[in-house]
């Protein structure tokens, strides 16, 4: 069965051997004004997806990017596959789009895209696929119209969902989404990309390249040191043993009188005290990763819950804790103390809508928490009474 028309636009020509990219990183941090562009594998089939594939290549485009295909199998000496996986070998990224059809198939009945996406990632490619959310919306022409090719396109789908994958509505959401989503992956995947060969470095620049490299390196090691240890007048600000007051809003509600009782609810304020090591104990796991705030705000209502509940419901089988909250006000308290002691940090996130703060834990932080959580041997602590 001949290959399906797929995409296709032409590449720009190669700027210097791969075997110059593994240094080339470094050409681009200080050669100047040299900048890198990267190219991007773009698999999908073909008829049913023509406009959508429009707005990805204009969202490539925009993010200085080639993107690269197959549109018409070149007249060579060498086989379909052999020429499309050498394309694939040359790329920095591989994105796949999933319309409504699994598409052309080789000699034993797998499709071109499956072939291709599995092959990017047996090399170590970074892949992302945009799966259309909801194939079975779209036009019967645009889907699968045999039992087979409907049954190897929802396996395909289903393997897609296992991996990195953003799903999409129509062509332009589908702009957006790839736009953002590369943008992403070319931050936390960077590759050697391509510079223009009149902008490489000489040899004797690469020499100095190579030496502010290695000076880099030594730089960061010291650096990592530093970041372990306490910032420069911490050790004035409350910490470890030293108890804070957290306060809380709570609202009890009395099951043995009716809903209509102006007496069934009663709301309480109040504080529970705890040492700065607890109450960054009950959130530091949390922030190995990014998080938001809200994760510290319900670790702290949890920690603050499970040691006041009991006085609050006074072993009266008929009162239950309805509601259970910490102000904003002392999460934020929180939030400063731990930074200015230099265990959390912070960043941002920018989503459709607005500005997300995320907080992490520094070296130091992660120190602390390993001090504080983690579970001391039996064994150790036999020695050391000894």
């Amino acid at each position: 069965m001949p290959r399906e028309t797929r995409w296709e636009f032409d590449r720009r020509g190669r700027a210097c051997s791969i075997e110059k990219m593994s240094w080339l990183r470094w050409a681009f941090l200080f050669g100047g004004n040299m900048e890198k562009r990267y190219q991007v594998f773009l698999s999908s089939t073909y008829e049913d997806l023509k406009e959508e594939r429009l707005e990805v290549m204009k969202a490539i485009l925009e993010l200085d990017c080639f993107p690269v295909g197959m549109e018409y199998f070149p007249a060579a000496n060498e086989d379909q596959w052999t020429y499309i996986s050498d394309l694939i070998d040359q790329c920095d990224y591989y994105i796949l789009v999933l319309g409504g059809r699994y598409g052309s198939t080789d000699e034993e009945g797998i499709g071109y895209t499956q072939k291709e996406y599995e092959y990017a990632i047996e090399k170590g490619i970074p892949v992302i696929a945009f799966v259309h959310a909801d194939p079975g919306a779209r036009q019967q022409k645009y889907s699968e119209s045999t039992d087979l090719g409907r049954r190897k396109f929802d396996h395909f789908r289903r393997v897609l969902r296992t991996r990195l994958y953003k799903e999409w509505n129509n062509p332009y959401e589908l702009g957006a989404v790839v736009s953002r989503s590369l943008s992403q992956l070319i931050k936390k995947n960077p590759r050697p990309g391509w510079v223009r060969a009149d902008r490489l470095a000489s040899e004797e620049s690469y020499k100095e390249i190579v030496r502010l490299r290695n000076l880099i390196e030594a730089r960061d090691k010291e650096l990592a040191h530093l970041r372990v240890e306490a910032p420069t007048g911490s050790g004035r600000l409350a910490q470890g043993e030293e108890v804070f007051q957290l306060e809380y809003r709570a609202t009890l509600s009395d099951r043995s009188k009716g809903h209509r009782d102006v007496d069934r609810h009663e709301r309480i304020s109040d504080m529970s005290s705890h040492s700065w090591d607890e109450i960054f104990e009950s959130f530091a796991p949390y922030l190995i990763v990014d998080s938001r705030e809200s994760d510290i705000k319900s670790s702290l209502a949890r920690l603050v819950k499970e040691s006041s509940e009991k006085k609050l419901v006074r072993d009266d089988p008929n009162i239950e804790l309805s509601s259970f909250y910490i102000p904003d006000r002392v999460v934020h308290k929180v939030i400063v103390q731990f930074t200015a002691l230099g265990m959390l940090e912070v960043s941002s996130e920018q989503t459709d809508k607005k500005t997300v703060r995320l907080y992490r834990l520094t070296a130091l932080g992660r120190r602390h928490m390993m001090e504080v959580s983690a579970i001391v041997s039996k064994k150790d602590r036999c020695s050391r009474e000894g």
